[in-house]
């Protein structure tokens, strides 16, 4: 019987030692079976032990028992993904955050992207934007959880996307609230916005406290882009009622 000694250097398992060494030194090579078996064993547990029950029922109770025992465990299963989705879902909303210098360095169709998707984060369903004249001038529109219907209008700063001063805001010809898309009712709790990346002269915080619209100024774009819902933002109510913005 031949007698067992290690393989010469330059051999092939000594060249496979050395890829294998290479692999783990920048955390290329996979998990060994150790760190693998508790994955392994959970899902076996997971699968086989709800089997078991079932088929324990089947045999000792009745075809019944099991039925209710594999309806009530495919429900609990489903209550469990969504409660993971649903908590998926919040923490990539929370996770939607910009800063100023971002919202300088965009252009006006970036500064559109970045509200609808501040919108999104805080709660508001079908946003998407709506053209409103034959300028070529787009509104986001949107419905909130509570049906509430919502409008939003844009205004940039003096200074052009990328060179934002935070100084006061060249205003827009925006003679109206927000429009909402042809069709939708603009009912009693509608909410129209307009988000400058500047700040607003009096006549148009004037014209704002007469129309019943609600004007998000870079400070408090600021707040809002941050991470602060726009709700509390604008310390809204459910039952808040918005006179004719005509």
């Amino acid at each position: 019987m031949w007698s067992l000694r290690r393989s010469p250097e330059g051999t092939r398992r000594q060249h496979r030692l050395q890829a294998a060494l290479q692999l783990r030194l920048r955390g290329e090579y996979g998990p060994e079976w150790w760190e693998v078996a508790p994955a392994y064993v959970a899902l076996v547990a997971a699968v086989g032990l709800p089997l078991a029950l079932l088929g324990w029922l089947w045999n000792r109770v009745g075809w019944w028992a099991a039925l209710l025992a594999a309806a009530a465990l495919a429900y609990a299963v489903r209550a469990a993904v969504l409660h993971r989705r649903a908590v998926l879902a919040r923490k990539r909303r929370q996770a939607v955050r910009f800063t100023l210098d971002q919202v300088d360095a965009a252009d006006d169709r970036a500064f559109r992207r970045m509200i609808g998707r501040l919108l999104v984060r805080d709660g508001w369903t079908h946003v998407r934007g709506v053209r409103v004249n034959d300028a070529g001038v787009v509104h986001l529109v949107g419905v909130g959880c509570d049906g509430r219907q919502l409008g939003v209008a844009f205004e940039r700063g003096i200074e052009q996307a990328g060179h934002g001063s935070g100084g006061r805001a060249a205003l827009r010809p925006v003679v109206q609230a927000a429009k909402l898309p042809a069709g939708a009712a603009a009912g009693p709790q509608a909410l129209f916005l307009v988000v400058s990346s500047g700040s607003f002269a009096r006549e148009r915080v004037v014209w704002a406290a007469r129309t019943g619209v609600q004007l998000v100024d870079r400070a408090m774009l600021q707040r809002w882009a941050a991470g602060e819902d726009l709700t509390v933002l604008l310390d809204l109510d459910v039952d808040d009622v918005r006179p004719d913005a005509s």
